[in-house]
Parts: C-alpha cells; sequence; structure tokens
C-alpha cells in the first residue's frame, strides 16, 4: 500500500462496546438518512471557512456514496465498512490516485463525521477511534520552484486577467480559496502605489498582505464598475487550477504544479532573499512559525554538502 497506510487496530468486545452498549446515545438529531445527517454536520460547522465547510461536504457524500454501494450506513457501519470505504477513496474521481496528503485529509474528516454521527446518536457504535493513520512524509522540497522557474510562468500568462491572478497568488502568498473569494471590498489603495489585500484566512484568521505598485495598477484596471461586494476574479477554485496547469504547461514548467506552489515560492524566495520569517509567516497568515520554518530548510537546490573538502 503506497502513501498514507490506514490501520485498524482490532479492539476486544469490551473496547466497542464498554459497560453500557445497550444504551444509545441520547438522541441530539432528526437526520433520518446518512445523507441528512451530513447535512447537519455541516452546518455544526457553518462558522467554519467556506473552503472548509466545501470540502465536508465533498468528502461526505463520497464516504456515503462508498458505504451506499456496499449495502451498509452509518447506523450499522462496522470498522470493515468503514475501511472498505476509505479505500475506494483512495484514487480520485477521476480514478487517479489520490497524494498522501489527500488520503490523510479525507480519512481525518470521516473519523470526524463518524464521531459527530456517534455523539448525537445516529449511529450505534463509533469505528473512528479505531481508524489511524501513519503521518504523511512532507514533500515540500519538490513542490517549490526557483524564481526562474516562478518568473517563466508568470511570463507565460495571458496579459490581462490571467497575468493578475498569478501574480497575486505569488506576491500576495494568497490560497487558492482566498483567490476565488477574493471581493473588491477587501483592495485598499495605498499612497505609495501598492495594494493592500484584507484577507480571512483559515479559522477566520484576518491579516493583511501587500501587492507592488505594479501589480496593483493591473489589478485596480480591471475593476471597471464593480461593486465592492462583487469577486475580483469571480471563477472557483477549480478553475484556477486549470487555468495555471495550462500556463505551467506553455512554460514547460512541472505538470503536477498548483495555485498553490506559487504560494510556496513566495515563502521560499522571499526567506532565500532575507525576509525575517516572523513577517513570512505572518503575509501567509500561519497559525504557527514552525509551518513557516520548513521553507528555510526545504532548499531542493541546496546541500551542506557543497562545503565540505573534495578528496
Amino acid at each position: 500500500m503506497m502513501g498514507t497506510d490506514l490501520q485498524v487496530i482490532h479492539p476486544t468486545r469490551s473496547q466497542i462496546e464498554g459497560g453500557n452498549a445497550e444504551r444509545m446515545p441520547s438522541l441530539q438529531t432528526s437526520a433520518n438518512t446518512d445523507l441528512d445527517l451530513l447535512a447537519v454536520w455541516i452546518k455544526v460547522h457553518a462558522d467554519g471557512s467556506p473552503h472548509t465547510r466545501r470540502a465536508y461536504g465533498r468528502i461526505g457524500r463520497r464516504f456515503v456514496d462508498a458505504l451506499g454501494r456496499a449495502g451498509r450506513g452509518m447506523k450499522r457501519a462496522t470498522v470493515d465498512d468503514v475501511q472498505a470505504a476509505l479505500e475506494t477513496m483512495r484514487l480520485k474521481e477521476d480514478g487517479s490516485p489520490a497524494s498522501a496528503a489527500t488520503v490523510n485529509t479525507t480519512i481525518a474528516a470521516v473519523k470526524a463525521l463518524l464521531g459527530f454521527a456517534h455523539q448525537v446518536g445516529y449511529a450505534r457504535f463509533n469505528a473512528a477511534p479505531l481508524i489511524k493513520l501513519r503521518k504523511a512524509p512532507r514533500q515540500l522540497a519538490q513542490r517549490i520552484m526557483s524564481e526562474f522557474d516562478t518568473l517563466s510562468i508568470l511570463r507565460a500568462a495571458k496579459p490581462g486577467r490571467e497575468r493578475i491572478l498569478c501574480e497575486v497568488a505569488y506576491f500576495g502568498g494568497l490560497r487558492v480559496s482566498e483567490l476565488s473569494s477574493l471581493t473588491w471590498s477587501q483592495t485598499i489603495p495605498r499612497d505609495s502605489g501598492e495594494l493592500q489585500l484584507a484577507l480571512v484566512g483559515k479559522g477566520d484568521k484576518s491579516r493583511h498582505v501587500l501587492l507592488p505598485a505594479d501589480t496593483a495598477k493591473g489589478l485596480l484596471a480591471m475593476r471597471g464598475h464593480a461593486p465592492q461586494t462583487a469577486r475580483v476574479f469571480a471563477i472557483t477554485e477549480r478553475r484556477i487550477n486549470y487555468i495555471l496547469k495550462a500556463i505551467v504547461k506553455r512554460a514547460g514548467g512541472n505538470p503536477s504544479a498548483s495555485p498553490h506552489w506559487l504560494r510556496h515560492a513566495h515563502a521560499s524566495h522571499a526567506i532565500d532573499n532575507g525576509a525575517p520569517i516572523t513577517l513570512v509567516s505572518q503575509t501567509l497568515g500561519h497559525a504557527d512559525l514552525k509551518t513557516t520554518s520548513v521553507y528555510a530548510h526545504a532548499r531542493p537546490n541546496e546541500s551542506s554538502s557543497r562545503y565540505l573538502k573534495c578528496k
């Protein structure tokens, strides 16, 4: 099994049932079907980010569908049923293998859904604690582009909205969800000619980033008479990914590149050029400085071996 392996710990009867096994938890939902329960679970996260809710909905529907094809449901799902459903979700909807990180995210979401189903009395047993994950290996170094490769992508983008989209992603260090949801009310022109973006990222954490004057000029020229509430790019995250893939292909870059690679490039290049790691962390909206510090070490073209004496 490649990537993130799913381990099933076979419990004893008492571990699953316990002393009050015959007593159902207090019923706290009127959901009658798995899809009803999924809708309730997503509503519980109403104050979370739209990106998270969309991911939960997408993963939840795939899980419910996988259980349904096997003739099972969450109310009576066993550990084996959950394992079988998750195995089918190791593949993307197009049939290609999902990355280790994607598998990790999928299983974590399913575990949370199963736990919620048991907590509100919808499911008799909770298989979630019995599903363990192996830590997915970090492959950050492979996802960091050189400044030359990044510049090649920016130049390969068509003038206008396509190029501005890439520049905002790179110079702002934005997540694809932040690009897609960005509105004109979040753009604040500065006297310096730069443009300040007021962003709300993961966990509703707010931050401000600056875009260079040239990028700011091009971005503001796109607005026309659009109202404050209008989205700047008005396209989906999937469309943004499709656009970047096409640009990378024209630039002759790595076909695995995604919009998030521009965010990785921002962090790596800024640190390489002397930016304080605390400033980079603040710009990217990282909750922990440790998350940013990995960019100081993920240097695919650097190695301490270069500092050793040759024979």
